[in-house]
């Protein structure tokens, strides 16, 4: 496994680990309302996200070339990226759901993004300190 799904896979942990905590912390105050503001804003969030990867992977695995289908895909992308856009105001409108809530479901894939970076750098300074003494 490469860095990059490496990080992906741990960012995608990171953030379930969040949504799970936030939402059994909401449910056990009974705060129904943040709880699905933050489940809708987590959900946002993850395909937001996802868009961002499969563009970061387009951009680095493929040749840039300016045929048609570059044209096709930039297309299909700016549909989705609405798309999310759209469910997230049709569920802020229609939904009980908290602003609130809601804005801290979008920071969870960011924090989970940021914990794993935290942890994954903690971990890889304590084995790299130990190789450094025995090769002197």
């Amino acid at each position: 496994m490469n860095e990059r799904e490496q990080f992906v896979r741990g960012a995608l942990l990171g953030a379930l680990g969040l949504v799970v905590a936030g939402l059994i912390g909401f449910g056990l105050f009974r705060m129904w309302d943040w709880a699905l503001g933050f489940a809708t804003g987590a959900l946002v969030s993850l395909l937001s996200f996802r868009l961002i990867v499969l563009s970061v992977i387009r951009f680095t695995e493929r040749p840039a070339s300016r045929s048609r289908g570059q044209w096709i895909w930039w297309a299909r992308s700016l549909l989705r990226l609405l798309g999310v856009a759209i469910i997230l105001f049709l569920v802020i409108i229609y939904l009980p759901v908290n602003l609130v809530g809601v804005a801290l479901g979008l920071l969870a894939v960011q924090l989970g993004m940021g914990g794993y970076r935290v942890v994954h750098s903690s971990f890889s300074q304590s084995s790299n300190a130990g190789t450094e003494d025995r090769k002197l």
